[in-house]
């Protein structure tokens, strides 16, 4: 009876042990990628945070934490895809971009971008590091805190390592007197060529946004910039020969026009008009 007894108890356990396995929740390993991690200062990097196939994650905390010395957020670049129903991201703290999101059901399907941002590079050999501050998946129809295992299965760390001077690089933008300009003032950005192109080559200006008009050099070697609307630019300067790209950089420039900048140019264009800073 002894021995019949035992063996009704070892399958017990074994019962016991598999149903834990079946209803274990699985921590989903949320990635984290820069597309690129060789970089100058100026260099815009952007970040994609993405979830893996059938995470089922319900609810989720996540930050991106920056040493402020070697980056800033490029501002309006944070962008969530509407992966969870109720998202959030707040980038108004130093240092810190923090995303929040929840659902009423679990996330299944194919793997998804849950958001992205963009880093201005001021200083090389920084890092930024990947935080889950919460995670809780649905299983056996019940919320399930996985903050531990989710957090040891993901992205910790991007590291950023400094770019070194190659043949490739054929210029940089020229360091401008200040990098914030006023409501209706202007400055013209140049380019600094360190070696000689090919004679077929043009130099291309573009803008992420319409908050500067642009006003570009017949030699495309300048590009004078007039404040339009408020906010952040990134302003990038292509070297093409053909449809071949030879050297790409990026500046980023703050136009100052909110409510009293526009107030203080209404008065600035009676008594002394439009002002072309200096390079």
């Amino acid at each position: 009876m002894k021995k019949v007894l035992s063996v009704f108890l070892a399958v017990l356990m074994i019962f016991a042990m598999i149903s834990t396995v079946a209803f274990a929740a699985s921590a989903p390993a949320i990635t984290a990628t820069a597309n690129k991690t060789t970089v100058k200062v100026g260099d815009v990097v952007t970040v994609t945070v993405k979830l893996p196939a059938n995470s089922n994650l319900v609810s989720l905390e996540y930050s991106l934490k920056y040493d402020t010395a070697y980056f800033q957020v490029v501002s309006n670049s944070a962008a969530s895809t509407g992966a969870f129903g109720y998202e959030a991201m707040n980038t108004n703290k130093s240092g810190e971009v923090k995303y929040i999101g929840a659902t009423s059901d679990s996330i299944t399907g194919a793997a998804k971008t849950l958001f992205t941002v963009q880093f201005k590079v001021l200083k090389t050999g920084g890092k930024i590091t990947c935080s889950v501050g919460e995670a809780y998946v649905l299983s056996g129809g019940k919320d399930v805190n996985v903050t531990s295992a989710c957090a040891s299965a993901s992205t910790k760390t991007l590291s950023f390592t400094t770019g070194t001077t190659t043949t490739t690089d054929y210029f940089t933008i020229k360091t401008p007197s200040t990098n914030k300009i006023s409501y209706k003032n202007g400055i013209t950005l140049h380019v600094n060529q360190t070696k000689t192109p090919p004679s077929t080559a043009k130099y291309q200006w573009s803008a992420d946004n319409d908050n500067f008009k642009m006003e570009v050099s017949a030699d495309g070697k300048s590009c004078t910039i007039t404040s339009a609307a408020n906010g952040d630019t990134t302003i990038t300067v292509k070297l093409v020969n053909g449809n071949t790209v030879l050297d790409t950089e990026t500046i980023t420039m703050t136009s100052k026009a909110g409510f009293f900048d526009k107030i203080v140019a209404f008065f600035r264009s009676i008594f002394g008009g439009i002002e072309v800073l200096p390079e």
